[in-house]
């Protein structure tokens, strides 16, 4: 399954500065800082309280993964913290931002082999950078570069170049595609570039079905439809949710905000589609790859994207990780034939593609994952986002239903209280987070609930959850 995502950071009315006070020593090219500047981004209630995101910034300039999340119960008072902050700077922004453009693209040219004249980068965007706040070893220094987003030609060609201000190095790149009120739209058959432009559903193509119609005569349209209601109605159920108002889309057709998604499309070169992707303001699917946990894990990267943003290195297989977590969920609780009995943890039985990922057994997955960070099958350059998240799926599948596994007994949860311990992982991680972070949000978020008696978790309910952590040593840092 894939997925196309943007960096967002949601700003409110209480948008204020947390610290204000930044102290630096030393000249402008290399700055200690004693005392991180924070501003508030927002804060989103939630079953045991709230949590209150901040983003870190020096100069006015944000700190890409450089963001706190505190934990806070009804009366306010905060039961935990999560995130990091980088500790010095070396180098200053130039002037401008010339030549940042053509450097992503000429990155992006050499390592796919596609033509510069084939690629379009969007605007740079200023951002201090330090690997550390995802992971990467050594010291803790932020560096003046810009973002760059590169289009080619097809919808997978979409790729973040990290740019060295003031010199054509890229320091590190991903791809912005994953693979893998309701209006839907049918393409039938229709070979689109895969651009949100070539999928718009109400723009690019007309809607086929919209809010309160009556069925079309396109099977998939009608299963997609029904899927959107479903995930919404889990949003909505089980942590107060409007999807819509989260992540839907107007397009200026008249139809309001809504889902959106287009279904049966083609590419250049394949036809039906075997993949189904979220672009960043809808949905768009290959003919039979719809299914409601393929739906709900593609919407998942909708709320991931307003939620914690996260993006590139271990975040990226965390994202996944956490589509599938939701997807999985959201198929279960419809009570789809799809997701009982062998089912209930294959993630796409049903569709036109098969069972993609087994969730109880990542081993066993069509291309096998591992089960726990730094085991058997783990990628230690994270080269493949839907490799390494076999260990959250791990990890869910053992806080759920339980089971014993390496060395660790875990009594599952049930689903109901599952959905709340996950939901607060969603909401407490940071753009850059690790594996080990997950493994503390995890408990942070359990003992929360506890605390506040939310869906009746208890603290021996938290022993559990710290079981499963150690299962799938998300208390180990990633090699």
């Amino acid at each position: 399954m894939s997925r196309k995502r943007v960096i967002v950071g949601t700003a409110t009315a209480s948008a204020a500065l947390v610290a204000v006070s930044l102290v630096v020593t030393g000249s402008p090219a290399s700055a200690t800082i004693a005392q991180p500047s924070m501003r508030a981004m927002n804060a989103q209630a939630m079953p045991f309280g709230s949590v209150l995101r901040s983003q870190q910034e020096i100069g006015g300039v944000p700190v890409f993964g450089g963001q706190t999340v505190q934990i806070r119960d009804k009366a306010g008072a905060v039961l935990a913290t999560h995130g990091r902050t980088t500790k010095k700077t070396e180098g200053m922004f130039p002037a401008s931002d010339a030549g940042a453009a053509d450097a992503a693209i000429t990155d992006v040219a050499k390592r796919t082999g596609l033509a510069k004249t084939a690629l379009k980068a969007d605007a740079p965007r200023a951002y201090w950078f330090d690997p550390t706040l995802g992971g990467a070893k050594g010291d803790s220094v932020a560096v003046p570069t810009y973002q760059v987003t590169v289009h080619g030609q097809k919808f997978q060609d979409k790729w973040t170049e990290v740019v060295k201000a003031g010199t054509p190095q890229v320091l590190t790149s991903w791809s912005e595609v994953r693979e893998a009120n309701r209006d839907v739209c049918d393409a039938d058959r229709k070979v689109v570039s895969g651009t949100t432009d070539s999928v718009r559903c109400g723009t690019a193509f007309d809607v086929a079905r919209k809010e309160g119609a009556a069925e079309s005569s396109v099977e998939d349209v009608n299963h997609v439809y029904d899927f959107f209601g479903q995930a919404s109605d889990f949003y909505s159920k089980y942590v107060n949710v409007d999807l819509t108002k989260l992540i839907g889309a107007d397009y200026g057709d008249g139809t309001g905000t809504a889902l959106r998604g287009t279904v049966r499309i083609c590419v250049d070169g394949e036809c039906p589609f075997a993949n189904a992707f979220w672009d960043g303001e809808q949905m768009a699917f290959g003919e039979g790859v719809t299914t409601d946990d393929i739906t709900g894990h593609e919407l998942t990267h909708g709320v991931t994207q307003h939620t914690s943003g996260l993006s590139g290195g271990q975040a990226d297989s965390i994202n996944e990780g956490l589509s599938d977590v939701f997807g999985k969920f959201i198929g279960i609780t419809s009570n789809d034939p799809n997701d009982t009995g062998d089912n209930r943890w294959l993630l796409g039985a049903g569709s036109s593609l098969g069972a993609i990922r087994n969730m109880k057994d990542p081993r066993s997955s069509l291309s096998p994952q591992p089960d726990m960070v730094n085991g058997p099958g783990w990628e230690t350059n994270n080269p493949d986002e839907h490799i390494n998240d076999g260990v959250v799926n791990k990890a869910d599948y053992l806080i759920t239903d339980g089971d014993t596994f390496n060395n660790q007994t875990v009594r599952g949860l049930g689903l109901d209280k599952s959905v709340q311990v996950w939901w607060g992982v969603e909401n407490t991680l940071t753009p850059s987070a690790t594996f080990k972070d997950v493994g503390e949000a995890l408990n942070s978020s359990c003992a929360a609930l506890a605390k506040a008696g939310t869906a009746g978790i208890t603290d021996d309910d938290c022993t559990q959850v710290a079981n499963a952590v150690k299962a799938t040593q998300l208390d180990q840092d990633p090699s």
